[in-house]
């Protein structure tokens, strides 16, 4: 695999950032401000302790003089593989939501187009026509999200590798909640039922904290707990999709917590959109 460039390393934690954007996300998360320029490849090493990632070789050991930390996972190549996969769920939501749109146009205007043929046809066979025509269009819509599990991602992987290591923006908080909803919703193709209860689950959690924000009741979540378990936890990007709303694990890993000062209403709303969006989607291609 031809190495990643970097554009910045920060000085201070020896992280690498591939853009003049993340390097100012960088700066404001932790006010790093010592940035310089490098050409070291961007590897993903992860501490088999506490599980943070590095970004490169001079990222790691600094982090093993600090803490003593000293074995890590190279998941450079699965990092690529989930960066293209990314990629192509971006790409085939923007495809998807084209496809509804063209849809509706059947369904709004199909009528008004076949009115000056209602001689030839009547009422029944004219609904049963508009009916076959956005059945096309949903079942090419779930096509989209079944060639997630094919093969064909292997072969755009090595070409959106190399997209991906051009200077991009940092992905908005609202895409990647998104992305956690599009992962749990390709895992699930076959079980509808499970992806709406996990997306009615994380929406009352979201919901909850932004009505009740004092109550520390809704801002707890027992991980260990069986019914979260079988509607959120474990389903991949259920727990990230928390955490993105500001949940962090306390007590070893026992609990979902999100304290008090740290509850943004913005991230809680965003939450509550990206939710509902997908709810009326699902519901729409099922």
């Amino acid at each position: 695999m031809e190495a990643e460039r970097a554009v910045l390393q920060c000085g201070d934690c020896e992280t690498l950032l591939k853009s003049a954007e993340e390097a100012q996300q960088h700066a404001k998360n932790t006010c790093h401000t010592n940035f310089r320029e490098s050409n070291e490849a961007i590897l993903t090493l992860v501490c088999t302790v506490c599980r943070k990632t590095c970004t490169c070789k001079t990222e790691s050991d600094y982090h093993t003089k600090r803490t003593g930390h000293a074995e890590f996972q190279d998941r450079t190549e699965e990092a690529a593989e989930e960066e293209a996969r990314r990629v192509l769920v971006k790409y085939c939501q923007k495809l998807a939501e084209a496809i509804k749109k063209y849809a509706n146009y059947f369904l709004k205007r199909g009528m008004q187009f076949l009115e000056p043929f209602g001689g030839l046809f009547g009422l029944k066979e004219i609904a049963e026509f508009l009916k076959a025509i956005g059945e096309i269009f949903i079942a090419l819509n779930k096509d989209i999200l079944a060639f997630f599990n094919c093969k064909k991602i292997e072969a755009l992987k090595m070409d959106t590798m190399r997209l991906s290591s051009l200077p991009v923006s940092p992905a908005t908080k609202a895409e990647q909640m998104s992305e956690c909803l599009w992962t749990i919703k390709q895992n699930h193709m076959d079980d509808e039922a499970k992806v709406k209860t996990a997306f009615n689950t994380l929406l009352t959690f979201a919901k909850n904290v932004a009505t009740n924000p004092d109550e520390e009741k809704y801002r707890k979540i027992r991980l260990s707990n069986a019914l979260f378990q079988d509607r959120v936890g474990k389903l991949q990007g259920g727990i990230e999709f928390l955490e993105l709303c500001g949940f962090e694990r306390i007590e070893g890993g026992e609990f979902l917590y999100l304290q008090r000062e740290k509850v943004d209403m913005d991230v809680l709303y965003s939450a509550g959109n990206e939710l509902n969006n997908a709810i009326m989607y699902d519901s729409y291609i099922s």
